[in-house]
Order: structure tokens, then sequence, then C-alpha cells
């Protein structure tokens, strides 16, 4: 049995699809059962809190492998909920962490996930480690005012990173708990395989929807402002999300060769990801 926390997000839900596919049983840790529907009974569902690491007994229960997602909003320090999992037996675990954590500047969101990887690293359990780049998913949002008015508003227009399709994350992390042997103690940076800035993001729905977008550049203090207030940040990660977006951190420019060494194909592109769900942009 694998177990799956954050599987109503963009990338737990591309693991759970993933392992189905090759057959694994699955169970699901959330908050909102609801948002698990989608795969009936195809799935176990245990509603439960990362936040709590004493309710997840019954999550636990009878897991091998496990998917782990450790930095997120109101969830404590990572040492409980590993401790958990050791305790019930499970022998190897899959970590979602940052690419942020292999950069060489400091930042609130390096140190959060260093901790993470840490502690997983340093529990007695087999363990991966895929520190994610930025994630394709990450332009979803601007698909209301695309819709709306064509127009994306957004802090950080030559922002540049290896974006990365969620998706591929998904499938190399499905990957890792069908078959853990080869990848264990192993750290993947998973990233896209070109270089791409958020205008060019925007120029590529602009071509496939064939209409103008224009680009308009919101003032720091608004994205900030937005980051603490609509997002929930704390305020030091929203220091940090602006920081990155003055492109200061190298690391989020770096092309890893890992999605194409796992998966035996090159990694999705940005127009890839854009083209198959340009509707929710139309």
């Amino acid at each position: 049995m694998i177990l799956v926390t954050g599987a109503t997000g963009a990338v737990g839900g591309e693991v759970v699809d993933r392992l189905l596919e090759r057959g694994e049983k699955v169970r699901v840790l959330t908050r909102n059962p609801e948002g698990a529907r989608r795969w009936a009974k195809a799935v176990d569902v245990v509603t439960g809190d990362l936040a709590d690491p004493g309710s997840l007994g019954a999550a636990l229960d009878g897991v091998d492998r496990a998917f782990l997602l450790l930095v997120l909003p109101g969830i404590p320090q990572a040492g409980p909920i590993v401790a958990a999992v050791r305790d019930a037996g499970v022998r190897h675990v899959a970590l979602l962490s940052s690419i942020r954590a292999g950069s060489a500047r400091d930042s609130a969101i390096k140190q959060v996930n260093l901790a993470a990887e840490a502690v997983v690293q340093g529990s007695g359990l087999d363990w991966t480690v895929l520190r994610g780049g930025t994630f394709m998913s990450n332009t979803l949002p601007w698909a209301p005012s695309v819709r709306a008015e064509r127009v994306v508003r957004a802090f950080g227009g030559d922002f540049r990173s290896s974006a990365v399709d969620p998706r591929d994350v998904g499938e190399v992390a499905a990957r890792v708990l069908a078959d853990p042997a080869p990848h264990r103690s192993r750290l993947h940076t998973l990233t896209g395989g070109e270089v791409i800035t958020v205008a060019e993001q925007v120029a590529v729905l602009a071509d496939l929807l064939g209409e103008q977008v224009a680009f308009e550049e919101l003032p720091e203090a608004v994205a900030w402002a937005a980051m603490v207030d609509r997002l929930r940040y704390p305020p030091a990660v929203a220091d940090a999300m602006l920081t990155m977006l003055r492109n200061t951190d190298e690391s989020l420019v770096r092309v890893d060769g890992a999605v194409a060494e796992v998966l035996g194909r090159p990694p999705r592109s940005y127009r890839e990801w854009a083209a198959d769900h340009i509707e929710a942009f139309r």
C-alpha cells in the first residue's frame, strides 16, 4: 500500500493517477474527502491532517511506501510526522522538496525545505528526495483575467526559470514509489528542458489563443500583500518569493536531466503544458 499526501494538489493528484495506472494499491490522506471523489472506489481515502501527527494511525496502517509533502502552511516541524511514518513500519519515503533547497542563496524557502530533507534523511527510512522546480501550473491563476480581459497582472515579468510540468514531477514520483530500489538515497532535481520568462509564457498563451494577451507589471507592495492576505503566506516566505522573482536565485534556471533519466523521455515544454490547459484561459 502506498500513501499519498497532498493528493488534491497539482503533483499529488498526478502521483495517484500514475500509481493507479501501474496497478498499485493507493491510499490518500486528505482534510477534504470531497476532493478525492474523482477516484471513486479506486483509492482508499482517509480523512486526516498532517498538522496533527497523532491522527495519522489509520492513514499509515498497512502502508509500506509514502509520498510526503511536508512544506505547507499549517504543518509543524516535520520531525513528528516522519517519526509517525517510521514507527508505522513504512519502508520508503519519496519527499517532495524544492529546487531552492540547493540554492547558494539563503532564504526562508531554502531553510524550511532543507529542514524537511534533513529529517527524512536522518530518520532511518529509505528515502528519495524530489526537488521540484517552478511549476508550470503556477500560471493557472492568470486564467480569470486572461479570459475576462486578455491580460496578465503579475510581479516579475522578466523572472526566468526552468519551469517543470507537475505531471512530470508526479510521474517521476510514481516511478520511484513503484520501484524504489534504483532511487534509494538519491536526490532528483526535476526541471523542464528550457529556461523561460514570465513574459514568454504569456506570449505562448497568446499564440495558442490566437489573440493578444497583455502583461501588466504589479507593484511589489501589491504582490506582497496578495501573497500574505490572499494566499496566506507567512511574511518571510512572501519576502523570499519576491526576492526570487527579481532573478536572484541561480538554482531556478538550472536545467537538470533527472526527468529524462527517470522517464526515458524529455520533460514537457511550457507550450505543451499550455496547449493541454488552454481551455482554462479561453
